[in-house]
């Protein structure tokens, strides 16, 4: 039986939405032998790593990351085992301004992709599989974050994370259809006009 580390880091609380999401997600893959994972710490690259550990050291064979701020499908995680790919996620919309959807295609296209799966040159981790030898390829820490000098900005350890994995020659896929059907659970304030 293949088995799946859900690894879910978090500070302190997680989102009730995102609760039901992944009731309903470990209900609808109870075939698998389904591990989860809570990294708590309030450094997020820290948590990543202890999940990954963990996963590690319960012999896991995929490593499913979902952010506590994410609601999806019950059949996410049977989606993205299904593509085959050692590195395989979705993408959604920034919580603040612009919502721009997050992480960038290899190769620029007019418009947007409608369906399938697309390569990336980054991706969020938020919905991210990864099968776990891919994280032998790298010197811990895996997760951190990084500088970019020239622009003066921190950079997220995601996306630290997918540069990496380029570089040891993985390929990242977006699941474009799974993209359209994640929210991310953000804040308003509601005001009378």
């Amino acid at each position: 039986m293949t088995r799946v580390a859900i690894g879910i880091p978090s500070f302190d609380m997680v989102h009730a939405d995102f609760a039901m999401s992944l009731a309903l997600m470990a209900y609808a893959t109870r075939d698998l032998d389904l591990v989860i994972l809570n990294g708590k710490n309030s450094v997020l690259p820290t948590a990543r790593n202890q999940i990954v550990k963990a996963s590690q050291e319960l012999e896991a064979e995929w490593l499913l990351f979902l952010d506590s701020d994410l609601i999806f499908p019950p059949d996410t995680l049977k989606r993205l085992l299904g593509h085959g790919h050692d590195i395989v996620g979705a993408t959604y919309r920034r919580r603040t301004a612009p919502n721009d959807m997050l992480g960038a295609t290899l190769e620029p296209k007019a418009g947007d992709y409608d369906s399938g799966l697309v390569e990336m040159s980054y991706l969020p981790t938020g919905c991210l599989l990864v099968r776990l030898g891919v994280f032998e390829a790298f010197r811990p820490p895996v997760f951190r974050f990084a500088i970019d000098e020239e622009r003066g900005e921190t950079l997220g350890e995601d996306y630290v994370f997918s540069a990496e994995a380029r570089q040891h020659g993985y390929h990242l896929w977006c699941d474009i259809d799974l993209s359209k059907c994640l929210g991310h659970i953000g804040q308003v304030v509601w005001r009378p006009h």
